[in-house]
Order: structure tokens, then C-alpha cells, then sequence
């Protein structure tokens, strides 16, 4: 396991990263280098480890802060034989931004795909036939597009580029690709099949089809793909960018164009949760819809200044075969989406007695889990648009706001710098004003 780092070290990572806009954290007492296998304090004279302030909602850190105190190893009855533990989300959580769709932007920019033809084919196979894209997907003269005339001509520029790049080493140099019609025709296309099979089949078949992209690589390179990705991204300002297929590749739909979001930024809050819940003696857990391998870059590291212990990481995973990744999901692992997140977190986590103390949600696939557990006496969502699923627990949220013991609260941030708010409110992307649920 690698040593904690210090919250002050976090703030000197962002800054190594070129990452200026963010705030250093004030340096915190030195955690347990075995945070998972500390001992309780005996001693009353030592004070529970606090939250720094930083951007947290007052009355958010107070909650987190308060069932912490009351749950932890500084904490009379904490019993170390069965460590309390907290389960957080990843996307728009841990961090801003969604790493399994930043990776999946980068593959496109960089025709980072290593499959043949064929078997890429299978993977846009997703049983829509000839059925028309929902509105209001059309192409640029407005006409209709049928899933299945996009996925012809998804696979005729896969079939053009497989045939000129696909020797070469991976990912491929962006400005190069830049000039070449093909690709800019391929990650249109690609991207807007992504979209509208979210509307047409729901975020759980688009989340496994952006996962089952990474078939073909080693594990060892799409780990090298995913942070490569994540530079790219930290460094690139956040918003969003117009993608448009040339006139000159017209092909079965006409010239497309769509619009993606594009920005990952790191959360400083969420670094300090993640170290003062193990100082107290609760183990963070990291229950994510992405790529598990993918996440771990992230989660697991010193440089990125999470730090979690690899073990408490799970997420989605792929069958692979000596070392390689397969186009279907590990059958042995539920794919975690919605029931599906749950199961993994059950599996997982089956000899500890309780449920989780805490379940703080950002990703959209999060709606069973904070149903699952009555028991768990704290829930906390980051404002943003979720899916109906989601919708609820934001408006308990939202009643809840103001109450002495709530059992739901929010986080609000400002999406347009992947910066928290010290308030529940949020400024939405593109919004200058601050909005509740």
C-alpha cells in the first residue's frame, strides 16, 4: 500500500499538474501509513481529525463531520474488528467530470481502437435495427437517421482508418489526425451514436458500450490510454465543442454534427474526506459505473493525491484473456449500474455486519444504492442533473435542507470551473446564476 499523503502534498500535486486555479490544502496531522489496519485511539485527550473548511457547504461538512465523531475510532464502542465504512462514487463525485467519457473522447481524437472490423462492429451490435435515432438526433439538413445507416458508416470510416493507422503505435498524434476526414467523420459519428443510444436505451447501454471499447488493449495499455487521457484533460479548460462529420464523407446519414462536454477537474474536498475518514478509523469505498482499472489511476494515486487502497476500488470490469481485454463484461462481477452497483458493493463488502455509514452519490447509476441501505444514517448528492431515477432523493435532499439531523444533503459546485461551492446550490454549465433542486 502506498503512505498516505498529506492533504498539503495534494495541493503541491494539483500544482505539479499545472493546476494553479485550485487551492493548496492546509497541511493535516499525519495519518496512520496502514490506514486500513489502525488501532483505535485509546486516549480522550486527543481531538477527532476535522474536515478543512475549503468549499464544503456548511451545513454538508457539518453532517459529514458530526457522523464521523459519532462513528469513528475516536468515537466510545468503535469496534476495529468491524471498521465502519463509507461508499462514494466516482464520477462527478471524487472528482468533476466522468473519466470513463473523457477516455472515450480521447480514443476518438486519437483512433486509439485496436480491434478488427468485425468484432468493432459487434460492439455497435445493440439491437436497433433500422429504428430511428430519437429526436432530436438528426443530421445536419435535419433529416432522420436510422441506427443502423449510423452504424454503417460509423464501421466504413473504422474500416479506412483501421487500414491506414492500424500499424502504427497508439494513440496516434491528434493534429495529424486533425487533417484526415475519415477520423473527423468517426468521432462525429461515434459520439452521436453514443448519445442518442443513451436516449434510446438508457444510461446503463451506454455506459457498457463506452466500457467495452477499451476491448483489444492489454490491461497495461488502456491503463496508459486512461491516463493519457486525464492529462490531456486536466490540462484543457471546461466546456463544451462542436464535432462535425465533412461534407466530403457524407456516407449513408449526411454530414452530422454533435455537441460533447468536455473537462475533468480534481476535488480537493473529496481528498480530504477520503483522509480524515481513515484517520477516524472508516474506510473509504469507491463504488463506481466506469472501468474499475481505470479509476484505480485516479483513486489509488499518490500523484493525483487520493490515495485509496487498490482493494476498495470497484467498478465495472471486462473479461480478459492473457492479459487483454475482452468486448463482454467480467460474468463473474455485476456490471454496477442502478441493482447492478449494489450487488458489486454487497459482494464486496459481505463480512462487514452493517450497512455502509455513508453513501455520497454523484453519478447518475446511484439511485438503488441509496435506497438499499435504510440504515445508513447519511446520504450526500452533489447538485447536478441526474435521470428521473435520481430525482428523488434530491428533492429529500432539498427538504431536508435547514433541518438539525438530516439524513440527505447536497453539495453544489460550479460546473463551469469543476470547482465547489460553499453552499447547496450549483451553477450549472454554461449558467452564471446558482440554482437549487
Amino acid at each position: 500500500m502506498q503512505p498516505s499523503l498529506s492533504r498539503r502534498s495534494f495541493g503541491l500535486s494539483l500544482f505539479g499538474l499545472g493546476l494553479t486555479g485550485l487551492p493548496a490544502l492546509p497541511r493535516a496531522a499525519q495519518a496512520a501509513s496502514s490506514p486500513s489496519m489502525a488501532s483505535p485511539v485509546m486516549t480522550s485527550d486527543v481531538p477527532p481529525p476535522t474536515l478543512e473548511i475549503l468549499k464544503w457547504a456548511p451545513a454538508t461538512r457539518r453532517a459529514l463531520q458530526t457522523l464521523m465523531d459519532a462513528h469513528g475510532h475516536y468515537a466510545e464502542g468503535y469496534d476495529p474488528t468491524q471498521r465502519p465504512y463509507a461508499v462514494i462514487d466516482w464520477d462527478e463525485s471524487a472528482i468533476a467530470g466522468n473519466v470513463q467519457e473523457t477516455l472515450f473522447h480521447y480514443m476518438l481524437d486519437h483512433f486509439s481502437f485496436l480491434l478488427p472490423a468485425a468484432q468493432f462492429q459487434h460492439l455497435l451490435d445493440t439491437g436497433m435495427g433500422e429504428t430511428l435515432l430519437p429526436a432530436p438526433f438528426r443530421n445536419m439538413a435535419g433529416h432522420t437517421i436510422s441506427f443502423s445507416g449510423l452504424r454503417q458508416d460509423i464501421l466504413e470510416d473504422y474500416q479506412a482508418l483501421a487500414a491506414h493507422y492500424g500499424h502504427r503505435p497508439h494513440p496516434l498524434p491528434h493534429e495529424e489526425l486533425m487533417e484526415d476526414a475519415a477520423l473527423l467523420a468517426f468521432r462525429a459519428r461515434m459520439a452521436l451514436y453514443h448519445q442518442a443510444l443513451r436516449a434510446a436505451q438508457g444510461e446503463e447501454a451506454a455506459q457498457k458500450m463506452l466500457v467495452r471499447l477499451l476491448a483489444g488493449q492489454t490491461i497495461q495499455d488502456g491503463v496508459a490510454l486512461t491516463r493519457a487521457a486525464n492529462e490531456d484533460a486536466l490540462g484543457q479548460s471546461i466546456g463544451q465543442s462542436t464535432w462535425k462529420s465533412p461534407a466530403s464523407r457524407a456516407g449513408r446519414t449526411g454530414p452530422v454534427s454533435v455537441t460533447i462536454t468536455q473537462g475533468l477537474r480534481l476535488t480537493p474536498e473529496m481528498a480530504d474526506l477520503f483522509q480524515i475518514l481513515q484517520e477516524q478509523g472508516i474506510d473509504p469505498v469507491i463504488c463506481t459505473s466506469s472501468l474499475e482499472d481505470c479509476v484505480a489511476i485516479f483513486a489509488t494515486s499518490a500523484e493525483y493525491g487520493y490515495n485509496l487502497p487498490r482493494e476498495h476500488i470497484l467498478g465495472a470490469r471486462l473479461a480478459h484473456h492473457k492479459g487483454v481485454y475482452s468486448a463482454t463484461e467480467d460474468a463473474s462481477s455485476p456490471f454496477p449500474f442502478g441493482a447492478g452497483k449494489t450487488a458489486l458493493l454487497r459482494a464486496h463488502m459481505a463480512l462487514r455486519k452493517k450497512p455502509p455509514l455513508l453513501v455520497f452519490a454523484g453519478e447518475d447509476s446511484s439511485a438503488d444504492l441509496l435506497s438499499a441501505f435504510p440504515e445508513t444514517p447519511l446520504c450526500c448528492l452533489i447538485n447536478r442533473k441526474y435521470p428521473a431515477a435520481m430525482q428523488p432523493f434530491l428533492q429529500k435532499a432539498l427538504s431536508q435542507r435547514g433541518t438539525a439531523t438530516p439524513r440527505y444533503v447536497l453539495q453544489g459546485r460550479d460546473e463551469n470551473t469543476g470547482e465547489w461551492r460553499p453552499d447547496e446550490a450549483s451553477i450549472f454549465l454554461g449558467e452564471t446564476t446558482p440554482r437549487l433542486p
